[in-house]
């Protein structure tokens, strides 16, 4: 296997275009891991086997997460429950998971970081250095916001931040894996590293610094920048517009942006979303276009159809059925396919073969690719884990939901593309 690399606005895989058919699967390392450890790897290989079955080629997936695992709304155990210090047994599973992609010609993208909480992420970073206790958004979203880009802001501790976070990411690329023997750095399966998933109003010069890094340690593999894309123009090309980070990313959420009412029977809310979805994708592929550049829509997602009976809790269900957002994935997905500078998609995400009636786990975990969601709702913060306070199950693609005929036809449609 060779590696994925980027010609002209277009990724190629073996002198081939590769289009990008995505799923988010944060959960996979912890999947991976040894059953004692909290992992199931029997489902982690069907659930690899289905999205196979649905044409994705590509999984973008989390190689970092922060303890310690006392803390509430994180996924655990943590991959780092203390500055430098490893759970091998996880990062065993985020090996196995990879060598698991590589038998399935499927390729990674790498997150290194989170603005959010759920994986500890950048707050975690900061409190390790300040000893402050992080304040969750729990009432309140800002205080939460601005705690963590201080990760970026602020000059007292900015140092010490990158110092923990620099050793991280050399960590994670120099890893050798147990089951293949292969470098984190010279595996094809990574196609590409990203900084962090969803920083906010991240400045210039982080990025291009932190992608620079990232690259002196991984010259064949790509970067991405992890953000939204949902600020101004400038923002994006903060992120965007250097040497070093490879090609674009937007994320969409109409529910938790105000542009959607999964209550709404009528359909008017709806409509609403796909306009918004719409002219949103394409204001992102016109400012990729500028700077030259491809672009992934590596986020978006919308409820169950909480409209059939608007009570608490309806639209969280695995029995509600999915007409909406299978009606929106396929507004969003004509559009990209009528874009061209869009080398393709992620929906998040993968909930497989779990649900959220399942009991969890021994480390109170239900692994869901919906749950633990890190958009912030006019409550405060929807992590999904840990109730009562937040439902999982919000954003779920389940194996036997009909959305996932629609996502296995759009794959199809961007193959034909090419």
């Amino acid at each position: 296997m060779t590696f994925v690399t980027i010609k002209d606005t277009r990724f190629y895989l073996h002198h081939q275009v590769y289009p990008i058919k995505s799923a988010n699967y944060w959960q996979g390392m912890n999947l991976g891991a040894s059953e004692e450890n909290g992992g199931d790897r029997a489902r982690l290989c069907q659930e690899l086997d289905q999205m196979k079955a649905m044409g994705v080629n590509n999984l973008r997936v989390m190689a970092s997460s922060e303890g310690p695992d006392d803390q509430p709304y994180r996924m655990r155990p943590s991959l780092q429950p203390s500055p430098g210090v490893y759970n091998q047994a996880i990062f065993e599973g985020l090996d196995y998971l990879l060598d698991q992609m590589g038998q399935r010609n499927m390729t990674a993208v790498m997150t290194l970081n989170n603005f959010w909480q759920w994986s500890g992420g950048f707050g975690q970073y900061v409190a390790w250095i300040t000893q402050e206790a992080i304040p969750y958004p729990i009432k309140e979203y800002d205080p939460f916001v601005e705690f963590c880009q201080r990760f970026y802001d602020d000059p007292t501790i900015r140092e010490q931040v990158k110092a923990l976070f620099y050793a991280h990411i050399r960590t994670v690329q120099t890893r050798v894996n147990r089951f293949n023997q292969k470098i984190y750095h010279q595996d094809p399966v990574i196609m590409s590293w990203q900084i962090a998933n969803e920083p906010q109003s991240g400045p210039q010069w982080w990025y291009r610094e932190t992608a620079r890094f990232i690259k002196e340690g991984a010259p064949y593999q790509l970067i991405s920048a992890g953000i939204e894309s949902k600020e101004d123009q400038a923002d994006f090309n903060h992120a965007h517009d250097n040497a070093y980070v490879d090609y674009c990313t937007c994320h969409c959420w109409v529910e938790n942006w105000g542009q959607y009412d999964p209550n709404e029977p009528t359909g008017i809310s709806l409509d609403h979303a796909k306009q918004f979805a719409i002219e949103f994708i394409r204001t992102r592929a016109q400012w990729s276009q500028e700077i030259n550049k491809t672009i992934i829509l590596e986020e978006f997602g919308m409820a169950r159809d909480g409209w059939r009976n608007p009570s608490d809790g309806y639209k969280y269900l695995p029995s509600t059925p999915t007409q909406h957002r299978d009606a929106y994935y396929a507004t969003l997905f004509r559009q990209i396919e009528s874009l061209p500078i869009y080398a393709g998609d992620g929906f998040w995400a993968y909930g497989g073969l779990g649900r959220s009636t399942d009991k969890p786990n021994q480390f109170d975990m239900v692994w869901l690719g919906g749950n633990h969601h890190h958009h912030h709702t006019k409550e405060g913060l929807s992590t999904g884990l840990d109730p009562p306070h937040e439902p999982k199950g919000w954003y779920s693609v389940y194996d036997t939901d009909s959305t996932v005929k629609i996502i296995q036809g759009h794959f199809k449609q961007l193959d034909q593309r090419t």
